[in-house]
């Protein structure tokens, strides 16, 4: 069953993902959110995930096979439709060789929440994080300055999908670090926010410090590889099992895009490289290996925002 649902988002985005599940529809978000600053293009995604890994996502979708096959090789619908996965995908491939197609039009077609649907998400966490983007430097100001969007916009989408709260930013990055690295304007704010609080007899909460000192702010001040490991890491990635504690997924998937693809057929064929089947609910989720998820990983309670700051 395909996971659709009501999208209660407020980003700036022309994509607004209609997956049910927080964490699919944050990832959906973010892996186009990657394209659409430039930070990944769609050379990057079907370097890891070819047409083959595309197509066995895909296998019990005819529908959406043919979709693709027909705008990007020309082969007729009805033909398109009796195509098996292994097929379609050479189809595929043989198509974007000889350039009668390219990957921005194979990504173009393949809808950012089917992406998450039918292909595995902890390969899809290692093509976000790959080139490690949060160690950009100042120096590299493109770079740079994508790598702080990127992030701002994951913690803005991680409270929109309710994987994190504000609370595990502020703890996550630390009241120290803020004090630390705040100029002393952006604190007079927070300190006015906090004395406007109390007037009115209300606690002042990691939400009122967030909306004084948005994301958008904190990655000018905040060194990006300090939210990453103290906030992105613990309190996404690995809390909502995009990526396994010993971090193997993110390393095979590298491997395996840096090795002879051609002695992955067989691998490929059978799916134990992470382009494996969907289950309909999606409620069993198999890692890079085929194994199931670590036990103990699932649903997130999410707690109270409403937490006063000692």
């Amino acid at each position: 069953m395909e996971k659709e649902g009501d999208s209660n988002t407020e980003q700036n985005s022309p994509f607004q993902s209609r997956l049910r599940d927080g964490r699919d529809r944050f990832l959906a978000h973010v892996i186009e959110h990657g394209l659409e600053i430039g930070r990944r293009t769609p050379e990057d995604f079907i370097r890891h995930f070819p047409p083959a890994a595309i197509m066995k996502g895909l296998e019990h979708q005819p529908t959406l096979r043919s979709q693709i096959l027909v705008l990007t090789t020309g082969i007729k619908q009805k033909i398109a439709m009796k195509k098996a996965a292994s097929s379609a995908g050479e189809d595929l491939q043989i198509a974007l060789d000889e350039g009668e197609t390219d990957a921005d039009s194979i990504v173009a077609l393949f809808h950012p929440d089917d992406r998450v649907r039918y292909l595995d998400e902890k390969l899809l966490w290692a093509y976000v994080v790959e080139g490690e983007f949060w160690a950009a430097t100042a120096s590299k100001k493109d770079a740079f300055d994508q790598a702080k969007t990127h992030i701002a916009f994951m913690l803005d989408r991680a409270i929109e999908d309710k994987l994190i709260t504000h609370r595990d930013i502020v703890d996550g990055i630390s009241v120290e670090e803020l004090a630390a690295r705040l100029p002393k304007d952006k604190l007079g704010k927070i300190i006015a926010q906090a004395l406007a609080n109390a007037h009115d007899d209300k606690p002042f909460t990691e939400v009122d410090l967030l909306s004084v000192m948005p994301a958008s702010t904190l990655v000018d001040y905040v060194p990006l590889g300090h939210i990453w490991d103290k906030v992105v890491v613990p309190r996404i990635a690995l809390k909502h099992a995009y990526l396994d504690d010993s971090g193997e997924t993110v390393k095979q998937a590298l491997d395996w895009l840096e090795g002879d693809k051609a002695d992955q057929g067989q691998a490929e064929g059978d799916g134990s490289k992470g382009d494996n089947d969907k289950s309909e609910s999606k409620g069993q989720k198999k890692g890079a290996d085929g194994s199931d998820s670590p036990p103990g990983v699932g649903d997130v309670e999410i707690t109270d925002d409403d937490i006063r700051i000692s």
